[in-house]
């Protein structure tokens, strides 16, 4: 089943490509992976089970639906938000009957939008509303310390602890809290970033795979996924520890 993108939508898209900068050889190398391994994957059929459990997001998407939004920028736009990034938007893409290549490009790119911005201008935003607002001053507050439990990997791994925490699209991870844990520790703006984008690419990779799992199957390789999370970071820190000697 074909699909056709609305021409403003087209340029929009084209636009913000432009925006963007160059990708690194090893970024280009997982997305034309993950690209072969989408067409290959057939429709969506097998992914409906797994659909279901991103219904705040086909709610959302719903809604935009209903407002004239083409499906291309919806996905686009749920990948932006905190808590579906990502990892919302791929299985809402399905949903939409978006062809696998498609909606994979929008969602990892919807995901990057606010990573930049977050690392730029989070602290001095933060400051700003400090003694102005103190509810503001106090969510944000609660924001930075929530970040901070999960800076632990980030801070002895750097680039690597980064990439690794936003690329495993568990509860409390993802491209959003990657940024804030970045722009907390100072860490270099494009190092960030590019960890960011590594991180969000193998995301895709995961989900993808998930969603075309069904949710029963998706289930089971998320135990999996954790168990192997929490074994390779065993192996880092065991790893790290001669070198800080």
């Amino acid at each position: 089943m074909g699909f056709s993108i609305h021409p403003k939508t087209r340029r929009f898209f084209r636009h913000l490509s432009q925006s963007l900068p160059n990708f690194s050889s090893g970024s280009r190398f997982w997305t034309s992976l993950s690209l072969v391994w989408f067409a290959a994957s057939g429709d969506a059929n097998a992914a409906v089970d797994s659909i279901k459990a991103s219904g705040f997001g086909l709610k959302i998407a719903t809604a935009l639906r209903r407002l004239g939004w083409p499906d291309e920028a919806v996905v686009f736009a749920l990948a932006t938000l905190p808590v579906l990034e990502l990892r919302g938007a791929i299985p809402v893409g399905y949903w939409m009957q978006l062809k696998p290549i498609m909606l994979t490009i929008l969602s990892v790119v919807g995901n990057m939008v606010p990573v930049p911005f977050i690392i730029l201008y989070l602290k001095p935003f933060a400051s700003f509303l400090a003694g102005r607002n103190q509810s503001a001053s106090r969510f944000l507050d609660m924001l930075f310390e929530n970040a901070k439990e999960k800076s632990g990997p980030v801070k002895e791994f750097q680039w690597l602890g980064l990439m690794l925490f936003v690329a495993v699209p568990f509860p409390g991870t993802g491209a959003w809290t990657g940024a804030i844990i970045a722009s907390i520790l100072d860490m270099p703006f494009w190092s960030a970033v590019s960890a960011n984008f590594c991180g969000v690419v193998l995301a895709g990779l995961l989900v993808n795979l998930l969603v075309n799992l069904g949710l029963k199957y998706a289930i089971v390789t998320g135990i999996i996924l954790f168990f192997i999370s929490t074994f390779m970071w065993s192996i880092l820190r065991r790893i790290s520890k001669p070198s800080s000697l």
